[in-house]
């Protein structure tokens, strides 16, 4: 378990008390920081599905029934619970590199592999993580995905997704999966492409995107691979849940220069993938102002 994944599970737990002013404060603080979110968000869900496992809640209800007709059965049973439960444990902090589906193409999940690379699912994409000691591959089935690939130039990483092959050199790529001939649109650093029946490799440098057809890979305009618009409705929703949203599916980064910002309730019909429209529209509607800081845009009062 990552260092993140140890702090979120622990705010998780802090949270489902009784957090003082000063917690809540401080857990503002930690979530509004890159990739917090999501973590605390997997965290919560995990307490919510282990909630009924707990090894405590077994122990207590086999000593309350130790007396009761068929009290052996009971306590063999509350064993293997407890055996369920503490796999469970082991399942929760080895499912990282499990294969995973995304709720929608507004519910994107962020998935990171055991070498750090970071996936985040679109679409329906469900992805089957095979990494080994020479290579890295994720097989893509559907949807959409994009990768944030760790750097390890001992082992290649490699994405299958239907009859295309992506071979990325430390890079931020997406996969698009939706059509027969899958697309794949470079953001940064160096991928290659083909087809997996073999044949001609194309190199693909920032800005460009390819269609590998059954005969190999083609360049296509950026414009036809960028994917349909995708829209939010918020009615009262806070604003760092918007933020977090378009950052999942938006190609530059939106930031809250304060993070109470993220508290603030916004109403509207956003279209989350085109971040510099999101951001001016929510810094009119909020009384914000928006600026290019390092290649980020950054909400600021």
């Amino acid at each position: 378990m990552s260092r993140q994944q140890r702090e979120a599970a622990d705010w998780a737990a802090l949270m489902r008390g009784t957090p003082s002013d000063g917690d809540r404060h401080a857990f503002e603080v930690w979530r509004a920081r890159p990739g917090n979110a999501d973590a605390y968000a997997r965290a919560v869900d995990d307490w919510t599905y282990s909630a009924g496992m707990s090894r405590h809640r077994i122990e207590a209800k086999a000593r309350s029934e130790t007396r009761a007709p068929g009290s052996r059965r009971w306590a063999a049973a509350a064993l293997a619970a407890v055996g369920l439960a503490i796999g469970f444990a082991f399942y929760l902090q080895g499912r990282s590199d499990a294969p995973r589906i995304a709720a929608g193409p507004l519910l994107p999940e962020e998935l990171r592999l055991a070498d750090g690379t970071m996936v985040t699912l679109m679409d329906g994409a469900r992805v089957n993580p095979q990494l080994s000691a020479s290579e890295r591959q994720v097989v893509l089935n559907g949807g959409r995905a994009r990768f944030e690939v760790a750097h390890d130039p001992a082992r290649r990483f490699v994405v299958i997704a239907g009859g295309s092959e992506t071979v990325a050199l430390g890079t931020i790529f997406e996969v698009d999966a939706r059509a027969a001939s899958p697309r794949i649109q470079l953001f940064k650093g160096s991928v290659e492409v083909r087809a997996r029946a073999g044949g001609e490799r194309l190199r693909l440098v920032p800005g460009q995107a390819a269609e590998v057809t059954s005969i190999g890979p083609r360049l296509v305009d950026t414009a036809a691979a960028r994917p349909p618009a995708a829209h939010l409705d918020a009615d009262e929703l806070p604003l760092g849940a918007v933020v977090e949203a378009a950052n999942k599916v938006g190609v530059t980064p939106i930031r809250l220069a304060d993070p109470a910002l993220a508290s603030l309730k916004v109403t509207g019909r956003f279209d989350v993938t085109k971040s510099w429209a999101l951001a001016r529209k929510l810094a009119a509607a909020l009384g914000l102002a928006a600026r290019d800081v390092g290649g980020e845009i950054i909400l600021t009062n």
